[in-house]
């Protein structure tokens, strides 16, 4: 399916759904990939966080059942899923700058978050340095986290910095094996796509490609080994200040390069490259329309 199709499917089942249950899994199975990929690709793309969006289109909507129809106050606070009216009012204001009794009894300015439509967008001057390459198999070794998918955009960035004051990183320094993928590893495996609220976050090293020249290095005492088949991957040069750089190739990937490439993306993690000198990659599996 046509990426650009997608994610407008996506952005229709939110419609659907503003007055039901909106699930995460659900529409990552409609994009085509994980829960936690789908969030951070809208962020960029967005420029704000997927639930900031809903609701900001609830409240958008509910303004609007206000202002056009006799339902009382609570109705309108369920039928947007708040829990009381008074969560509802707070949520209202802090968004519209006015409570919702307000917009009845007098004329007040209201804000509206209209619906997202994605289109491609090609730029000519924003060039992309990337390669394609058919990547055999290897293995990572390092240490896995558990993130629940709805906090991982904030939970993420601190992992890594415990990693740095545990000594894990140390170890690493200590005991560095040049493959590839290079540097420091950030891997977020959702599992299969759209099927659990959990993903494991693994910050990690490269410890063998499927080569024979390559020594298969194992796992160090308290880290566990992750293995990733043979696949296509499309990987971006993302050089420069953290985290800006690696925001603008994300953005980039899937409002302009993906849409206009042929491919597809592939049911694999996307593994961000953390070398010396602010130098980065990003490695993103897909595979021929």
């Amino acid at each position: 399916m046509d990426w650009i199709k997608q994610l407008n499917e996506a952005i229709s089942y939110i419609e659907e759904n503003l007055t039901g249950e909106i699930s995460y899994e659900a529409i990552s199975k409609i994009a085509g990939c994980s829960v936690y990929n789908f969030q951070r690709m809208f962020s960029y793309i967005a420029d704000k966080p997927l639930s900031e969006y809903i609701r900001n289109r609830r409240l958008t909507m509910a303004a609007f059942d206000l202002m056009n129809s006799k339902e009382r106050i609570i109705d309108i606070s369920l039928k947007y899923g708040y829990e009381s009216q008074d969560s509802f009012s707070r949520a209202f204001r802090s968004f519209h700058g006015v409570l919702p009794s307000g917009v009845r009894n007098k004329i007040v300015q209201l804000k509206s978050c209209p619906k997202l439509s994605f289109q491609i967008n090609i730029q000519g001057e924003n060039h992309m340095n990337y390669q394609i390459e058919q990547w055999p198999e290897f293995k990572v070794m390092g240490i896995l986290h558990k993130v629940k998918t709805s906090t991982a955009l904030d939970v993420i960035p601190q992992i890594w910095k415990n990693a740095w004051k545990d000594g894990t990183m140390k170890r690493f320094v200590e005991n560095f094996p040049d493959y590839r993928p290079a540097g420091f590893l950030g891997i977020a495996e959702g599992g299969k796509w759209g099927d659990s609220e959990e993903m494991n976050y693994i910050i990690g090293v490269t410890s063998h490609v499927d080569v024979p020249e390559c020594i298969h290095i194992h796992a160090f005492e308290g880290m566990k080994e992750f293995s990733y088949p043979i696949a296509t991957w499309a990987i971006f040069e993302a050089n420069g200040e953290l985290p800006s750089a690696t925001q603008k190739v994300y953005k980039q990937f899937y409002t302009e390069w993906l849409p206009s490439s042929g491919y597809e993306l592939a049911d694999l993690p996307v593994i961000e490259c953390y070398m010396q000198e602010n130098r980065q990659e990003v490695w993103i599996a897909v595979v021929k329309k």
